[in-house]
């Protein structure tokens, strides 16, 4: 029996299993000519160390957009909105700076900033009932709960409205005659739900200016305000009393390990988004100082540099440097130069297309050799060889007389062993493949699909599949991610995801696979296409092309469910209260059509 999952980001990972990557309500959001596509909708995935991870789903389901969030390769107008992506990786973690006398300088500025936000702190429960009076002078004058949410349900309600008109508007002609009365009742509609958002921002001030007067002339309030004049008079009298006093010395030095802590964040950046990082790091430090918040706790102090950058934590530090180690989280990822120490050299992608990934007015050799240069430390006597080295692994036979060769001398496989090769010279950590084999002829695809599993297994790194054939899948995966709709709707090891799908999108992707077509019968498709990821959407993103959906997939959006310890899907059809039905029958018994079909092209028993 199905087990609902509250928080799926929560799951407990296997005890022989290592995350190298975490993705916890990851949500990524495209500004499209001024409107917003959610691509990526709270996903949660960890990718372990050493697997073969397939990420499949048809095409616009989001499976590239968000494997491009792993190395930040989304285009300008992407970003992560929500959610975090923690890269495992212990190189990365370590962090370092060099004690520059501009350094220096600024680890005193901070230092001394903390020492006189020290005594705020000391006194933090005097400015708390200050804080206090004024939360219950801005409830008295301020909107309820209740309102708030009245007033932002009807503006929710008008913004999707408009969203879905806006789509609509984009598809019509007002020049074509069949489209012109629709447009122009469109164009109307827009209007009045324009004009109506106005209304309601008009409706909350209105209402604000009524709640406002009505508090100040009440007795409350007036109280309210003689206590808070109270208690800042004595808040600064106190403030005055206790700078005349010595910080104590467990403080002074904690501050100054803050102070360290805040350069190993900042230093690297160049110097004027590095005083821009201090001044907000120092803004929000009073604040927390003031309130008392306890610093000492980590994850309070992580929140400090929220919405800065990531917070490197101080270890140790030499005459000359400072270290200090972080856990790496690629959505707050920003800096160019943070990012060339991760993609390309951590996490490495191959294009399905080869020749949009080489320069064909540059040898294949220096191609190789370029990348290794940049990222490991070697002359370029050494850089060749590796790069040759690389070549012959990948089966480039005579390195040495291929090494200047052009990419119009290659096939298409031959080019994409090379794009292979250039992924692989750094020695990353991960590897995507975005259908490495979709532009190649079938008789290739094989080649390349066993050279990817042949070089995982020689150096040992992780394998993400981005491809919507799941014979491919069959042959390379240990896990599935079923993704639709930017959601991951069925997660399991390749037996579950084949065998015992859950999810009718699952069922139907795997009913139209060619190879279980039958000669004189109909190919399996999909009727309909997929939800635009500009409206909201509501319930299931798959019931409206679901042959099996409830009334309740077109209402609620369903939980995940856990089927067993490493199989998950998104479905109501796995709620005790749904009605039990049965997979489509032309993937029953699916392992035995499988069998049979790979025996039949040279297979043996058992599909392999």
């Amino acid at each position: 029996m199905a087990k609902l999952i509250q928080n799926f980001a929560n799951v407990e990972t296997p005890k022989d299993k290592k995350v190298i990557l975490e993705l916890r309500h990851v949500d990524v959001k495209f500004n499209v000519r001024g409107r917003i596509l959610n691509a990526i909708r709270d996903v949660s995935l960890k990718v372990y160390d050493g697997e073969s991870l397939a990420i499949v789903g048809e095409s616009g389901s989001g499976k590239s957009v968000l494997t491009k969030t792993f190395a930040g390769m989304l285009d300008s107008n992407g970003s992560v909105s929500h959610g975090k992506i923690i890269f495992n990786d212990p190189e990365l973690q370590k962090t370092d700076i060099d004690l520059t006398p501009e350094h220096k300088y600024f680890i005193g500025y901070i230092n001394k900033k903390l020492d006189e936000f020290t005594y705020n702190y000391l006194i933090a429960d005097s400015y708390n009932v200050i804080l206090d009076i004024k939360n219950k002078m801005n409830s008295i004058k301020a909107l309820t709960e209740e309102e708030v949410e009245a007033f932002a349900k009807k503006r929710r309600d008008i913004e999707d409205d408009l969203n879905d008109l806006g789509n609509e508007i984009s598809t019509l002609n007002p020049k074509k005659s069949e489209d012109k009365e629709r447009f122009i009742a469109v164009k109307q509609q827009i209007h009045s739900l324009n004009a109506a958002k106005a209304h309601i921002s008009k409706e909350i001030s209105a209402k604000k200016a009524e709640k406002k007067a009505a508090a100040k002339s009440s007795a409350e309030y007036t109280q309210l305000a003689e206590d808070l004049k109270k208690a800042e008079d004595f808040y600064k009298a106190k403030l005055e009393e206790i700078k005349k006093t010595e910080i104590p010395s467990e403080l002074k030095a904690l501050n100054t390990k803050w102070a360290k802590e805040a350069m190993l964040s900042f230093g690297r950046y160049p110097k004027t988004t590095k005083i821009k990082f201090i001044n907000k790091f120092v803004k929000k430090a009073k604040k927390f100082l003031s309130e008392g918040i306890d610093l000492t706790n980590s994850k309070k102090m992580d929140k400090l540099y929220a919405d800065i950058t990531f917070r490197v934590e101080y270890v140790s530090e030499t005459a000359d440097k400072i270290h200090g180690t972080t856990i790496v989280d690629c959505s707050k990822v920003k800096y160019t130069k943070d990012w060339q120490k991760i993609r390309g050299c951590k996490i490495a992608t191959v294009f399905q297309d080869p020749m949009t990934s080489l320069n064909p007015i540059i040898p294949i050799g220096k191609q190789i050799m370029t990348v290794i240069l940049k990222h490991q430390k070697c002359s370029e006597i050494e850089a060749k060889k590796r790069a040759m080295d690389m070549m012959e692994k990948v089966g480039i036979t005579n390195p040495d007389k291929r090494f200047n060769d052009y990419p119009f001398q290659y096939s298409g496989g031959m080019r994409q062993r090379i794009v292979i090769a250039i992924a692989l010279s750094c020695q990353p950590k991960i590897l995507i493949c975005d259908e490495p084999t979709t532009a190649l002829d079938v008789t290739i695809q094989a080649q390349i699909i066993r050279l990817i599993k042949k070089l995982q297994k020689e150096l040992g790194f992780t394998t993400v599949y981005i491809t919507h054939d799941l014979g491919v899948v069959a042959n390379v995966a240990d896990r599935v991610a079923v993704i639709y709709g930017g959601q991951i709707i069925e997660l399991g090891n390749v037996e579950d995801v084949f065998y015992e799908p859950a999810h009718p999108y699952t069922w139907a992707l795997l009913s139209s696979m060619p190879q279980l077509s039958e000669r004189g019968t109909e190919l399996f498709s999909i009727s309909g296409t997929p939800p635009s990821l500009y409206n909201k959407i509501k319930g299931d993103a798959f019931a409206p092309r679901s042959n099996y959906a409830m009334a309740i997939d077109f209402v609620k959006e369903p939980p995940m469910y856990e089927i067993n310890d490493h199989h998950f899907a998104k479905t109501w059809l796995l709620d005790d209260r749904a009605p039990k039905i049965e997979k489509p029958e032309i993937i029953k018994d699916l392992h035995a059509k499988m069998c049979k079909v790979y025996k039949s092209e040279g297979g043996n028993e058992n599909g392999k």
